[in-house]
């Protein structure tokens, strides 16, 4: 199917959204072009695909040039050819920084399968992707995760890590999400899944998924967390929506404890979180909107709100009275 004419975007703004570094406004442009045709989300593929192979020399590059130039002339009209070419090279450079940790797309090609698509999350950043299925992934600094671009069938996927997702419905094609610790299947809903040396659980924002453990299934509704603790699933309640703030730093507390906050904060950035003087905190509770873009802005929201002295110290956030 041809992509919407119509409706073409610059294909510098589509590499952005691909490499999660589109502004809120860019990556508004490009949710809105996938939307307006089927033919527009093919193209995101193709060029995702492109991208993805060249990051790991998987193509020469004579078949990279033939591929942009096919597909050129459906993103931006009158896209110079030396542009390509100049985006090729900045995709080899691109691919030199990969190499040093911070983000990779390692293809695995199999004569009879799909394709295996491993994403690495690199350190500094939260990584966003689209699948096929217009299902939005948000997974944190250091995570890996691995799928197929499957049309047909189970949707399934490998998380070692943490990540969130926004799940597209369709009852005929389930969506599987496997980690060390527990395994998710879900219809349609968004959740977050955590599984690192701390902790292994499933926190619901909406909808339904069943987890399962050690040959245990619970079902897990919105509002809820299940946790893998001593091999046996367990049952708690949670402010689901601040387990998922991390993917964009905006947190809502409603009567959020001081011990609540300091599990919250291990778990979402990996600080550990002392408390000097805790009996003053015991009474203590925060409500409002807080937003966090780096360690200072989370130190001086936590001051003002608890009343505080908040600091940093190395990975140790260190909250004492004033």
């Amino acid at each position: 199917m041809a992509p919407n004419n119509t409706n073409r975007l610059d294909y510098t703004i589509l590499i952005k959204f691909i490499d999660g570094q589109a502004s809120p406004a860019e990556t508004a442009e490009v949710a809105a072009w996938l939307d307006a045709a089927p033919g527009n989300r093919e193209l995101y593929f193709q060029v995702k695909d492109i991208l993805d192979q060249q990051r790991v020399s998987a193509v020469t590059r004579e078949e990279t040039d033939q591929r942009w130039e096919r597909i050129a002339d459906q993103l931006q009209p009158d896209v110079p050819v030396r542009r390509l070419h100049r985006l090729r090279y900045a995709a080899a450079i691109l691919a030199l920084v990969v190499a040093g940790g911070i983000a990779a797309y390692v293809l695995t090609r199999s004569p009879k399968q799909e394709p295996f698509l491993t994403l690495v999350s690199q350190q500094s950043r939260v990584q966003h992707i689209l699948l096929p299925d217009s299902t939005r992934i948000w997974i944190k600094p250091g995570s890996l995760l691995r799928y197929r671009n499957v049309k047909d069938g189970m949707r399934e996927l490998w998380l070692d890590g943490s990540g969130y997702f926004e799940v597209v419905k369709n009852t005929a094609t389930p969506f599987k999400i496997h980690t060390p610790g527990i395994d998710i299947i879900v219809l349609g809903t968004s959740f977050t899944v955590n599984n690192d040396q701390h902790n292994t659980n499933v926190i619901v924002n909406t909808g339904l998924v069943k987890a399962s453990a050690h040959e245990q299934e619970t079902l897990v509704r919105p509002g809820q967390r299940a946790t893998v603790v001593n091999n046996t699933l367990r049952m708690d309640s949670v402010n689901a929506q601040l387990f998922a703030a991390w993917k964009d730093g905006d947190y809502k507390f409603e009567n959020t404890t001081v011990e609540e906050l300091r599990e919250l904060l291990q778990l979402n950035y990996g600080y550990e979180v002392n408390v000097l003087q805790p009996h003053k905190f015991r009474n203590t509770r925060i409500s409002g909107r807080m937003l966090i873009t780096d360690a200072q802005s989370l130190c001086n929201s936590l001051s003002g709100m608890l009343e505080a002295d908040v600091r940093k110290d190395g990975n140790r956030i260190i909250i004492q009275p004033k």
